[in-house]
């Protein structure tokens, strides 16, 4: 059994993508923890129905009001049982077989955190240029996430290590969360609390490796879509200066800051 966390604030439409192809998707025998972080009225009630049409087996839990990805997050692990623990954001799309590849990865005892490659340019060192989705593009979203599946299953390497891995589709084994913690608490609504994960994880001495034959989509900026330039700009801010000044001392900060200036540019919040 996989347990697979996936917080949720509105925006069913997206969600119900999500589903969809996590259903057609997945390989292994799992459970959904959905968290509901304060959505509006029937949101819950049509994700949990569509789980029931899709066979998926899980489980809904409330928030009565929103208190953040970092808390829904925390919400989800603390019911879950297995050994490991899948974070997937509800702005992504699931390919054939993303879990048994994540979850294989585990065979070699020290890696620790497993996630897949990504079209989007915020997710740093998963980020594949060749797998792009550009608005505009003549594919259909659809069959363009398929084409770009296809594409990275026929890559000879299996995996390859990386310094940091980003929260919007990340496997980690559940004593390690259990050991560092999830999120800590000085950190502000939604960014760089993975990438401290991560830096706890290391710190351990265990590993991160990116799967390179497993894509997953990821839209991007979708929980944030509704919080302003000004108010995303100062939680990016604030939680910045916690992370540098607890990770800063660490060789591979630079090439953080340069992937990071990178994705900004690109892909502005």
């Amino acid at each position: 059994m996989t347990d697979i966390v996936v917080p949720f604030f509105n925006g069913y439409p997206m969600l119900a993508r999500c589903l969809r192809s996590f259903a057609a998707s997945a390989e292994l025998e799992h459970r959904l923890y959905l968290v509901d972080d304060g959505s509006k009225a029937g949101e819950g009630e049509s994700a949990a129905r569509l789980c029931h049409s899709l066979g998926l087996d899980f489980i809904l839990l409330r928030h009565p009001q929103n208190r953040g990805y970092k808390e829904s997050i925390r919400t989800g692990i603390a019911a879950c049982r297995s050994e490991h623990v899948v974070l997937l954001n509800s702005d992504t799309i699931l390919t054939p077989g993303f879990d048994r590849r994540l979850l294989e990865t585990f065979d070699t005892p020290q890696v620790a955190a497993v996630a897949p490659v990504s079209n989007h340019p915020t997710d740093l060192y998963q980020f594949r240029p060749e797998l792009a989705i550009r608005a505009g593009d003549p594919e259909d979203l659809q069959e363009a996430v398929r084409h770009r599946a296809r594409k990275v299953a026929t890559v000879r390497r299996r995996a390859s290590a990386a310094p940091y891995l980003t929260g919007m589709c990340l496997a980690v084994d559940r004593r390690i969360l259990d050991a560092v913690g999830v999120f800590h608490d000085e950190y502000q609504h939604g960014y760089f609390e993975d990438l401290a994960l991560c830096c706890e994880i290391r710190a351990l001495g265990y590993e991160l490796l990116v799967r390179e034959d497993c894509f997953v989509y990821h839209q991007g900026h979708a929980t944030y879509g509704k919080k302003t330039q000004d108010e995303k700009a100062r939680i990016v801010d604030y939680n910045f200066q916690i992370f540098s000044q607890t990770w800063g001392h660490l060789p591979d900060h630079a090439d953080l800051l340069a992937k990071m200036d990178y994705a900004g540019k690109v892909c502005p919040l």
